[in-house]
Order: C-alpha cells, then sequence, then structure tokens
C-alpha cells in the first residue's frame, strides 16, 4: 500500500502538465486571435486614411453621454479599436463598444460596433430603434411613434423625434427605401451635428465598415432643401 500511495503524486504530474498546457495553448490562442483582430483593424484604418487607437484617448462614452440616451446605458462603458478620420469632407468615428448592466451573477455585458458621423445640417434629437411588443402595445392605447408611407418601415422600426417634420424630411421615401435594402437597420441617433449609429450585439471591423458605408448613404441623401433650413452654423443660407 505504501508504495501504491507514494507513485499517485507522479501519477498527478502528467495529468497537471496536461492541464498547464492546455492552459497555455488557450492563452496564446486568444492572444493571437486578438492580434489578429487588431491587425484588421489597422488595415481598415490605412485603407480609409484614418488613425486608429486601440483604446479610448477621448473619454468617448462620457463626451457623448448627455447628447444620446445610447451612450447612457448601462455602466463601464468604454470604447476600443477606434479609427478615426475625415471622409467625404466631415469627421467620422468607427469604434467598438461595450457597457454592462446588472451585477454579481446577474451582471452582462453588452457588445455593439459604432460609427459618429459629423452632420452638414444641426438636427434634434431622433432616434430609430427595432419595434418591440411594448411599443407595439403602447400604440394600441395611443402612444405611437412616428409612422411613415412605408407600411413595412413603420412596422419594423420605432422613430420618435423632438420634431416630427423632421424624422419626416430625414427619412425620406429614398432613405428608407435604401434602409430596408441593407436588411436589419442598425439603431440610429441625431443630435446638433452628430449621426450615432451602432449595430447590436455585432461587433467586427465588418460591422463597423458596414456602419459607415450606410451613415455615408445617409448624409450624401439628406434634401438639398434640409440643408438649407438647417445648416450645421444655424445660419439660413440663401437658396440657390
Amino acid at each position: 500500500m505504501e508504495r501504491i500511495l507514494l507513485a499517485l503524486p507522479c501519477l498527478a504530474v502528467p495529468a497537471m502538465l496536461l492541464v498547464m498546457a492546455a492552459f497555455v495553448a488557450i492563452v496564446v490562442f486568444v492572444i493571437l486571435g486578438s492580434r489578429k483582430q487588431e491587425e484588421a483593424y489597422i488595415r481598415q484604418a490605412a485603407q480609409w486614411g484614418f488613425q486608429y487607437h486601440a483604446d479610448d484617448p477621448w473619454n468617448l462614452p462620457e463626451r457623448y453621454e448627455d447628447a444620446f440616451d445610447f451612450f447612457r446605458q448601462g455602466s463601464s462603458r468604454s470604447a476600443s479599436h477606434i479609427l478615426a478620420g475625415r471622409m467625404d469632407g466631415f469627421e467620422v468615428l468607427g469604434l467598438e463598444y461595450e457597457y454592462t448592466t446588472g451585477s454579481g451573477k446577474d451582471e452582462t455585458t453588452w457588445n455593439y460596433s459604432v460609427a459618429v458621423f459629423e452632420l452638414p445640417i444641426l438636427a434634434p434629437h431622433l432616434q430609430l430603434r427595432d419595434e418591440s411588443f411594448l411599443d407595439k402595445m403602447a400604440a394600441w392605447v395611443g402612444h405611437d411613434d412616428i409612422n411613415f408611407e412605408s407600411d413595412e418601415f413603420s412596422r419594423r422600426y420605432h422613430v420618435k423625434c423632438d420634431q416630427p417634420k423632421f424624422a419626416q424630411d430625414f427619412f425620406h421615401p429614398r432613405l428608407i427605401e435604401f434602409l430596408l435594402a441593407c436588411g436589419r437597420c442598425p439603431g440610429i441617433e441625431t443630435r446638433g451635428t452628430l449621426l450615432v449609429l451602432y449595430d447590436p450585439e455585432q461587433t467586427g471591423i465588418e460591422r463597423i465598415v458596414r456602419l459607415v458605408e450606410i451613415g455615408r448613404q445617409m448624409i450624401r441623401s439628406i434634401p438639398d432643401y434640409v440643408r438649407h433650413e438647417r445648416p450645421a452654423d444655424g445660419k439660413t443660407t440663401p437658396a440657390s
């Protein structure tokens, strides 16, 4: 019995080595995956002529939380993998964003890809998000959101705005057709000279590229009369 007991530690060593080797392999896999992901952001930034920041040098959640409901959600808010530059003459940010809700065993981390655009107009606070069952219940008792000529768009998305006419002007039929063709529309917020697009539960450089392309098309499609009525400097210019 003594020889058997003495042999147990020797038998345990290979098992411990296997566990350690597996742990090291997992760590290496995670590091290599993270490095590969970062390289993808760097390549895209170079393609656009943007700067890349692995971490957030501007504290974006705090900077934007007063203006946008999206940036006020949850706690432990943070931005990373930020691509910053100019596109079509306007400033653009692409980034990964996360926040947490709950605590302890109920804590949940929410991840989003986000794009922030400088607008050529001065916009009121406007929000678009997926229409929920609660939104439909609210509509039944008279608390409806803004509806559009497109029944499909109105059914899919909940839109509210401080100035409903702006929402109708901004989401004109041609833009609505484009957004419906995109598949699932990202969440959208405007306020002042900023446009925010966010993709719920989706991250990665491909999602940021998608958001940037959608945002560019949205800005390009802003009608001339809206640009005239709502210039970014707040000064109405003579119509050409």
